[in-house]
């Protein structure tokens, strides 16, 4: 086999890989301000530069059902998840 024939084969995976990862749930979460449905503790991740704000992942909930679903998640993601208290239904950016 030569080096061009390796070369087109590893190619063809990575196109593969990648439009598999992109159809298979690596959707970016909704914002809080899509996904608000009433005043809670809301589970989000910060996202200073993401311009449709901060990323949403459950809610609204208790405080301790809060915390609960965030220790749930995988370590590295834990840590960057909130529990955020949304009394009203933040704008786009994810301000209220």
């Amino acid at each position: 086999m030569s080096f061009p024939l390796l070369c087109r084969s590893a190619i063809c995976i990575a196109v593969v890989a990648l439009t598999g990862l992109s159809a298979s749930g690596c959707s970016p979460t909704p914002s809080v301000a899509t996904a608000w449905t009433g005043p809670g503790w809301y589970l989000q991740k910060n996202n200073l530069i993401q311009l449709s704000g901060n990323s949403y992942f459950g809610g609204p909930w208790t405080y301790d059902k809060c915390e609960e679903e965030r220790i749930k998640q995988p370590p590295e993601m834990a840590t960057q998840l909130l529990c955020v208290r949304e009394n009203r239904k933040p704008d786009v950016f994810g301000r209220s």
